[in-house]
């Protein structure tokens, strides 16, 4: 048997086996707005609907000739019909294209379809993987409890599957990586052009202004839009959280004067955070050291826009590893290195900040838009911009501060105190007391012979820290009924958000290993 389930933002549940049992009432936070299900003696296909588009359009599964498909995410260059959603054009595009059909999509997405008379089915995820999908040959009874012995394992990004139903699905990849190509647009009106894709909906929107350059476009360029892409909410509301007193908030709240946004910030405890690190385990799916801390005040954060209606917002992730953002690309040794480090941050972006943005988030009913994802902005970021305008702090005319070109390209839009503030990590610049709390609860909660024991307890991506053990052991408690489920999460060692290549580029990296913003600066200084 053949099993699919997605948690994004709806949530989607495949069973190539009818009768076994399918709990979809466990998709119910991603997707609290309908269910629905198509049955026969073949296979489930259920689908739970977080409402953006039409939201009157009813529950999947979508229908069309002998095709049935349960799909999550968004398809930018679709029309829907009045009482369509935009999902509804892939199917038509499956029955005419089958595969390739995929090549004429511009948008986020995990699917599955089924052709009922022949039994084809046709499995598929977006080219960065910003939505997640999963996949197990065992036999399930339900999303979290797998009674047999193979492991779920992720469908990779940009992957596609095509195959009659009892045969062994083999994903082959169907979009190219990033080969050159000729593109005549320029970065400013392309990005305008995503985030104008991106409003695209039904419902109350916003955006997460941290007051770092990267949400402060996306911001910026929304207030420009907004009235004429969203004349139902017309409004740009924007949204920050952090501890009191922390960088963000009071940088968040200059920006949102100066750019005219209704803004809330959001204050949480230390005492709050910790509490919620189990069910943020749980809801991201991950022990990434990193993704936890920054996704415990993210998924804080979508708890207060579900209370104020909030079913949509835009984000910033993806500038950082398409325009090399994080400090320890200021050590960066060379032009070539830049380019394989910004493919590397790409090629795992899935598993990382995509992975955290759209699980915290989806976890209350809520669906997060990355602009700067856009396939038009990563064609241009990464074919088309020459890697030396990546070049900061080793840069051959001389120092630069990251992400220099970025902050010329949009000086026209982003307020001074945005363009010369150095870059903040999320989990950073909520407040530094987050990163200490966490730390010390870890020393509090797991003893040295608990440590060091960790190595027989947890073969596979051995813990380094306290912390690090924390958290797995929390995660190995919540998926302790799934085999392997370990194997799911990308685990390296990093400095400052890098890949684990990364930490060798110097010797003081070595000593200072910590995903924190602030690992570079005390390794170097």
């Amino acid at each position: 048997m053949f099993l699919v389930c997605l948690k994004n933002m709806c949530g989607i549940l495949v069973v190539f086996e009818k009768s076994h049992e399918a709990n979809l009432s466990l998709l119910d936070r991603r997707g609290p707005d309908e269910r629905g299900y198509f049955v026969n003696q073949d296979i489930y296909m259920g689908h739970t609907r977080l409402s953006i588009v039409h939201p009157e359009a009813g529950a999947q599964p979508i229908f069309f000739k002998d095709w049935v498909m349960v799909i999550n995410g968004e398809l930018y260059n679709a029309q829907p019909g009045a009482q369509e959603t935009d999902c509804y054009m892939l199917i038509k595009l499956i029955h005419t294209d089958g595969p390739d059909a995929l090549q004429k999509i511009d948008g986020v997405f995990s699917f599955v379809a089924y052709h009922t008379p022949t039994k084809r089915v046709v499995i598929g995820r977006d080219p960065i993987g910003v939505t997640p999908l999963y996949w197990s040959s065992t036999t399930v009874s339900s999303l979290l409890a797998c009674m047999g012995p193979s492991p779920v394992r992720q469908v990779p990004p940009g992957h596609v599957a095509d195959f009659i139903l009892g045969e062994t699905p083999v994903f082959t990849k169907w979009t190219p990586d990033y080969a050159p190509r000729q593109k005549t647009f320029e970065l400013v009106p392309a990005l305008q052009e995503a985030v104008a894709k991106r409003l695209m909906g039904d419902v109350p929107w916003g955006v997460l202004l941290s007051g770092g350059l990267d949400s402060t476009i996306v911001a910026a360029l929304a207030v420009r839009i907004a009235a004429a892409k969203r004349p139902d909410y017309p409004t740009v509301h924007s949204f920050c959280i952090g501890l009191r007193g922390s960088p963000d908030i009071a940088a968040a709240e200059q920006v949102a004067a100066e750019l005219g946004t209704q803004h809330t910030s959001i204050h949480y405890t230390v005492k709050q955070g910790i509490a919620a690190i189990p069910h943020v385990i749980r809801a991201v799916e991950t022990y990434d050291v990193t993704t936890i801390r920054a996704a415990t005040p993210m998924w804080l954060l979508g708890r207060a826009l579900k209370q104020r209606g909030i079913k949509m917002v835009l984000s910033g992730e993806g500038s950082d590893e398409l325009f090399a953002g994080y400090l320890y690309n200021l050590y960066c040794p060379s032009v070539e290195e830049m380019q394989a480090e910004c493919r590397r941050k790409m090629d795992q972006l899935y598993a990382y900040d995509c992975q955290r943005a759209n699980k915290s988030m989806g976890d209350w009913g809520v669906e997060t838009r990355v602009p700067f994802l856009d396939r038009n902005v990563v064609d241009y970021a990464m074919n088309v911009m020459p890697p030396l305008d990546k070049m900061s702090g080793t840069h051959p005319a001389g120092p630069k501060a990251e992400k220099w070109w970025l902050r010329e390209q949009f000086a026209h839009i982003v307020p001074d105190c945005v363009l010369n503030r150095t870059k903040a990590q999320f989990s950073d610049a909520v407040g530094s007391a987050w990163i200490d709390a966490c730390k010390a609860e870890a020393a509090a909660r797991v003893t040295d012979e608990e440590f060091g024991r960790a190595r027989e307890t947890f073969p596979h991506q051995t813990p380094d820290t306290k912390e690090a053990f924390w958290y797995r052991f929390v995660f190995e408690q919540q998926f302790r009924t799934i085999p392997e489920a370990e194997t799911t999460v990308l685990f390296q060692p990093s400095i400052a958000c890098s890949t684990g290549i990364a930490t060798q580029w110097r010797a003081e990296f070595q000593k200072c290993l910590d995903p924190s913003g602030d690992a570079v600066e005390k390794a170097m200084f």
